[in-house]
């Protein structure tokens, strides 16, 4: 071999060599370059994955930011409605509480009259007890009365039919002056056949059979002792009643007392 032909293989292995290592290097730049750039589109996606997360977080908040606003506003819009209640309320409240004042006094005042009228009510009830008592033994004295009448004035009957009527002597009186001659007439005389204290009445066995009128007034006798005086009110055919006159003993009166017509 040339020594020329030497040194253009030696120089074509240099350069050979020179590429080689120009490409190695090459390569490896571009390697490194490549890890570079895997290792920032690692970081850019971190990023643009932080970053999605933090918008999708930004547009949470912005939703529950709206919705806590619009919570703060309808807050907002019902105190105002529930301030408003509440002065009407609080107005109500001492409007009522005026008017309750009122019914309670106005209530009180009923509860007094009705507690009078009760007791008004009790009043008239025992007074209509009382009097319903009165009638009563009244109904019963009458009709215990209208039996005794009866009983009597068949006695009496009776005894008219059996007795002889005796005729009383008449008294001739002279009047020398004028030379006339006068018969007096006698006093009606009669018996207490009832005595009634509760009702200061009498009953008599004269009636209209003896012409007795009604106001006619009668001495009451026992015996000689004066008891007072009763005037005939009620003539019955063989009997009669007569009110027990102010100032008669009547306590003193009793059945077959004489009573003598007043002069």
């Amino acid at each position: 071999m040339s020594k020329t032909f030497k040194i253009i293989l030696v120089l074509l292995v240099a350069v050979s060599v020179t590429l080689a290592a120009i490409v190695v290097i090459g390569f490896m730049g571009k390697e490194r370059e490549y890890m570079k750039r895997l290792i920032v589109e690692d970081k850019l996606a971190a990023v643009l994955k932080a970053k999605m997360s933090i918008e999708k977080e930004l547009e949470t908040t912005k939703f529950a930011k709206e919705q806590a606003e619009a919570k703060v506003i309808k807050i907002e819009e019902k105190f105002k409605e529930l301030s408003f209640r509440f002065d009407d309320v609080k107005q109500k409240s001492e409007y009522g509480a005026a008017e309750l004042e009122a019914k309670k006094a106005e209530l009180a005042k009923i509860r007094v009259d009705l507690d009078n009228e009760k007791r008004e009510k009790l009043s008239i009830s025992k007074k209509l007890d009382s009097l319903q008592a009165d009638y009563d033994r009244a109904n019963k004295e009458m009709s215990r009365l209208a039996d005794e009448k009866a009983d009597l004035e068949k006695r009496m009957s009776d005894l008219r039919e059996k007795q002889s009527v005796n005729l009383d002597k008449i008294v001739v009186k002279t009047d020398e002056a004028d030379g006339v001659t006068q018969a007096p007439k006698q006093a009606m005389q009669g018996k207490i056949l009832v005595v009634n204290k509760e009702y200061s009445f009498i009953v008599t066995d004269i009636g209209q059979d003896k012409n007795i009128q009604k106001g006619a007034k009668f001495d009451v006798m026992d015996g000689a002792k004066f008891l007072g005086q009763a005037e005939i009110d009620k003539v019955y055919d063989t009997m009669s009643s007569a009110t027990v006159l102010p100032g008669a003993k009547i306590n003193d009166m009793k059945k077959g007392n004489v009573i003598i017509e007043s002069r």
